[in-house]
């Protein structure tokens, strides 16, 4: 009688240990799957069995995910749309799912299939969100808070944000930097968007949340880059507190 050679139980013809999961020794190539059964115990993802998906290339599998996230955008628009209009009788508020529809695939295009196009990526990336925010204001009938606020803050978050990704990219060292230089970008951008707001609403710039938050911030920040390039950049603690 067949015992497993793990923790000794007896397990007759059982394929596995019921007690430890151990394979049993006596049950090995006359029971494996043949080459053209293998698929049958392999697992299935989202681009299908998992030894088609490892076939599949990188780009072959952003290709798949964008046709998919495709179809499903258009499937949900003209829903959308119908319903709108068997209620309604025109469109309305339609329109804004929709935008917001064509907003997340145009990212998706730019990042999933625009990858030998650098340029063409990133430039169709950075108008997305502004573009989208002036469809919102026509939608409104009120295109002035799109274009005098909504869009400035857009664009300033871009540029922070590409700054910060600049910043840490061409760091030779990654670490505690990254914290901090997001932490920075968290601040500056807190800063702008009080600006802008403030610029919108009052006239005129009075400081008041964001100068805290960027209080809190920064110390934070410049104490993770002393950590960084300092103390965690010496090797001999000794020599570097004198002790």
């Amino acid at each position: 009688m067949p015992y497993c050679p793990d923790c000794g139980v007896e397990i007759g013809n059982a394929a596995v240990c019921p007690l430890c999961g151990a394979r049993n020794p006596k049950i090995d190539a006359s029971h494996e799957p043949e080459c053209g059964d293998k698929t049958d115990a392999r697992h299935s993802d989202f681009f299908g069995e998992a030894g088609a998906a490892e076939a599949l290339t990188p780009k072959e599998k952003r290709k798949i995910s964008w046709e998919v996230v495709t179809v499903a955008f258009v499937i949900a628009s003209l829903v959308i749309t119908a319903i709108n209009i068997l209620i309604v009788g025109r469109l309305s508020w339609s329109l804004y799912p929709v935008s917001s529809f064509l907003f997340i695939w145009t990212m998706a295009t730019a990042f999933l299939v625009l990858d030998n196009r650098p340029r063409l990526r990133y430039t169709l990336a950075a108008l997305d969100a502004p573009l989208f925010l002036l469809a919102l204001g026509v939608f409104t009938s009120d295109i002035s808070w799109a274009w005098k606020l909504a869009v400035p803050i857009a664009l300033f978050t871009e540029l922070v944000a590409f700054s910060v990704v600049l910043q840490i990219r061409n760091a030779k060292r990654k670490g505690l930097n990254v914290f901090a230089f997001l932490l920075i970008g968290a601040a500056i951008g807190c800063v702008g968007i009080e600006i802008f707001v403030d610029l919108f609403v009052l006239g005129k710039i009075r400081m008041g949340w964001s100068a805290i938050t960027a209080i809190a911030l920064i110390p934070i920040a410049v104490f993770f880059l002393y950590l960084h390039y300092r103390v965690a950049k010496t090797t001999n603690l000794h020599r570097l507190f004198k002790l």
